[in-house]
């Protein structure tokens, strides 16, 4: 897609997005105004009709009522009134027949409005006592009439900007794309002179003051200094040229016999590493393959009371939803019996539900979700950690993180046969690839729980000493013979029963440990255990320079 495309669909999209988000707000907010317009009208208009008819209803004077509820209906929008007596029934009514004959219910929104007219009413009083009311119908043609055109004007005015903004987005594009245009074309101007030593025309006229001039100028600079380069190049290579012509065939010969060499070499190399690589990632596979079950296990735990949290927390949402709407009831209304029915139905739910309770279960279901939810955000780090063992990015880490994120996923795998015991001191920070030290410690805790068959104990301690990070792995498992030791990190070499072992995962952890320019060594004791250390170059900072110890000593 061209730069003009790209301009024009980004800034329309970003556009559209705007303006459809304005329109809706503004639709919204004075449809909401609209409908609380009406309510209002229709709430004044019921009080003062009940007003100028009191007098005339507690006088029992039918004739008065009739003038007033004619006098009512000339006021624009009334559809119907009604006068309605707590002892007489109907006293007097007018207005459309068909809303005058069905039930009167009355509307609190507009929306609850489905024949075209608000119903509305108010009582009749005089001192404490009710002596009637009058009910009144306004039609809502006008408010509708009014969302109508709020929509229609707001869109017309979408529509319009949004043509603007795209036939601004065109000329901006088309500008852009005429300027990198002719920037381009002299940029192969200044490629084929390059080539071909000719700088005769590959001046680029400046036709703008602005940055893209600039740009411009700064190309017809590189030009006059590529052309002077090219002068001076020139004349060395003839006097490289009459100097190279004496030896020209004993280098090519030459040459041609190391470029042999270093294919042959390239080749060897390649195929190295490329075995090395599926090696690290099948023993990568196998330790995933182990823990499998126990990181699952550990995640459906934390998941599954999150869930039922989630379930209790919702219950005690629907009881402060329902309370919230009853209190914003008893603020919004200004009659008092109203108020007294909704106090009522407050306190109705302040004795049936135990409040207090809810608050104290809520921060204490709260705070629990959120630790396993921390737990299983800890397992996944770990996770991505380890599948990130076959990259080559290192970084600047504390590895007592590694050992915190290592134990997240192995942990289940080792807890219900041994105890784990942590002795981790403040160490320096040491230049790693996090992903393949995870891996390798994941393969010494792995072999250690397996050299357990029940009530052992595994020891993970880290320190420091003259520039050096140790982390070691003790256990107290079924140890390994002497003549073994000597073999442990060969490729291919186990103890492990046949089918239960690659024999490869020390050897893979060893080459990770000199490959940082550290060490991975063991000592061990038949029936009393085993420990693995590995030493790993700690990172130095003098005079605000980070520098590994590997390359100080």
């Amino acid at each position: 897609m061209s730069l003009r495309g790209k301009t024009i669909i980004g800034i329309a999209s970003i556009e559209a997005v705007l303006l459809i988000s304005l329109i809706m707000t503004a639709v919204t907010f004075l449809s909401q105004a609209v409908n609380n317009d009406l309510v209002k009208h229709a709430s004044t208009t019921a009080t003062l009709f009940s007003t100028t008819t009191k007098d005339a209803v507690l006088s029992y004077d039918l004739a008065s009522l009739d003038d007033f509820v004619l006098e009512a209906l000339k006021n624009p929008g009334i559809a119907y009134a009604r006068v309605i007596s707590s002892t007489e029934g109907v006293l007097s009514q007018n207005g459309s027949k068909e809303a005058l004959t069905r039930v009167f219910k009355a509307d609190q929104h507009m929306e609850d409005v489905t024949d075209g007219i608000f119903d509305t009413y108010a009582n009749i009083v005089e001192g404490n006592n009710i002596y009637g009311r009058v009910e009144i119908g306004i039609s809502t043609d006008h408010a509708h009439s009014s969302i109508s055109k709020i929509k229609q004007w707001t869109t017309s005015i979408a529509v319009i900007e949004m043509i603007l903004v795209a036939l601004f987005s065109y000329a901006l594009g088309h500008y852009l794309t005429r300027q990198l245009k002719t920037l381009r074309v002299g940029a192969k101007k200044i490629s084929h002179s390059v080539i071909s030593g000719d700088f005769s025309n590959t001046h680029i006229p400046i036709k703008s003051k602005d940055e893209l001039g600039e740009v411009t100028h700064a190309f017809n600079q590189m030009v006059e200094t590529l052309k002077a380069e090219c002068i001076r190049v020139k004349n060395y290579q003839e006097e490289l040229e009459n100097l190279n012509q004496t030896l020209e065939k004993r280098v090519a010969a030459r040459t041609q016999l190391l470029e042999s060499k270093n294919e042959q070499l390239s080749l060897i190399n390649f195929e190295l590493k490329s075995a090395q690589q599926q090696l690290v990632q099948a023993e990568k596979m196998a330790s995933l393959g182990q823990l499998a079950a126990g990181v699952a296990h550990e995640i459906n735990n934390p998941i599954g009371f999150v869930n039922s949290n989630l379930a209790s927390l919702a219950d005690y949402a629907d009881v402060y939803i329902r309370l919230t709407k009853l209190i914003k009831d008893w603020n919004e209304s200004d009659k008092d019996t109203e108020r007294q029915s909704i106090e009522a139905q407050i306190n109705d739910m302040l004795s049936d539900e135990n409040i207090q309770f809810m608050q104290e279960d809520t921060l204490a279901l709260i705070q629990e979700s959120s630790d396993g939810l921390s737990r299983v955000k800890d397992i996944v780090s770990g996770l991505k950690l380890f599948s990130r063992a076959d990259s080559q990015e290192r970084q600047i880490f504390n590895i007592n993180d590694c050992v915190k994120t290592t134990l997240s996923m192995v942990s289940n795998e080792l807890k219900y046969h041994c105890e784990i015991v942590t002795k981790l001191q403040d160490v320096p920070q040491v230049d790693i690839n996090v992903g393949k030290i995870c891996q390798v410690l994941t393969n010494l805790l792995i072999n250690a729980g397996q050299a357990i068959s029940q009530n052992g104990v595994i020891s993970i301690e880290t320190y420091s000493h003259d520039q050096f990070v140790y982390l070691s792995v003790c256990d107290t498992g079924n140890g390994i013979p002497a003549d073994d030791i000597k073999r442990l990190f060969d490729p291919f070499f186990t103890t492990k029963p046949e089918g239960q072992g690659t024999g490869l995962g020390l050897a893979i952890s060893y080459g990770i440990a000199q490959e940082h320019d550290g060490d991975l060594t063991v000592k061990s004791e038949v029936a009393q255990g085993s420990c693995f250390t590995l030493s790993l170059p700690a990172v130095q900072q003098e005079a605000g320079v980070l520098n590994t110890a590997a390359n100080t000593i």
